[in-house]
């Protein structure tokens, strides 16, 4: 890690958040990267994300602030010491639907509390604009798996204009709703990424939400990967690409 790298901590509307600023960052002028870590992981899971982004693409320095917000749910009562959840996940029916391959239930479902962790998340998010005096389209924002489908819900919900939305290892929920509110959404930028061997989410439901953000008029760039449930370099890659245009844009 870099002798220039702050590490900082805050709380937005109760969510425990980790903070990557380097000394060199414009604080004025900087914008925000908002990834949220999946269902089970500790809140600082993502980091490593950012220090790598931080290392490969050194002019994001000056540029922007990294988020890693944790999950409100504790899941050490549930034997995962430092796991956090977005909200309940019953592993053993989506492993069920990956044993039977039948995703029909998972893409309509609309998980219960999965709208109160948007709306916690949502105001944190304001709270974030209001301290660092920026707009949402001052924001990237993602996440992985349940963190992924925490921010799609959060994105499409409350029609944000955020610079881009990154989604790795998502998974279609909640369809005709969001269908609904992609159409009335303007057009948002989309990085996507997911593997061909994911045994947690399976590959047809980030297809079939890929497929629906494009048929409502967002632009969606979909990498497929030979892997599992995993964020490949190709993809932070790809992520590190569109820091640097998104800035270069707004500046």
């Amino acid at each position: 890690m870099s002798s220039s790298l702050l590490v900082k901590h805050a709380v937005f509307n109760n969510l425990d958040c980790l903070i990557l600023e380097d000394q060199s960052l414009r604080q004025e002028t900087a914008a925000n990267l908002v990834l949220c870590h999946g269902y089970g992981a500790p809140g600082d899971d993502l980091a490593n994300v950012g220090v790598w982004l931080l290392q490969e693409f050194p002019a994001l320095a000056k540029d922007w602030r990294l988020i890693f917000p944790a999950a409100p749910i504790d899941l050490s009562e549930a034997g995962m010491p430092g796991g956090r959840a977005w909200w309940p996940i019953n592993m053993a029916q989506l492993a069920l639907m990956n044993q039977m391959r039948d995703f029909s239930q998972l893409s309509t479902i609309s998980p219960p509390g999965m709208q109160q962790a948007t709306e916690q998340l949502h105001e944190a998010l304001q709270q974030m604009r209001s301290l660092w005096k920026c707009e949402f389209s001052d924001f990237v924002v993602g996440g992985f798996s349940q963190g992924a489908m925490v921010t799609t819900n959060l994105t499409l919900s409350f029609q944000l204009s955020f610079a881009h939305l990154c989604l790795f290892s998502g998974t279609l929920l909640n369809a005709a709703e969001w269908r609904q509110h992609a159409a009335t959404l303007p057009n948002m930028a989309v990085l996507m990424s997911h593997g061909n061997v994911d045994t947690v989410l399976p590959i047809e439901s980030a297809e079939e939400l890929r497929d629906l953000l494009s048929a409502t008029g967002h632009s969606v760039d979909y990498l497929e990967f030979a892997g599992p449930h995993t964020i490949p370099v190709e993809a932070m890659q790809k992520l590190g690409v569109l820091l640097q245009n998104a800035r270069a844009t707004n500046t």
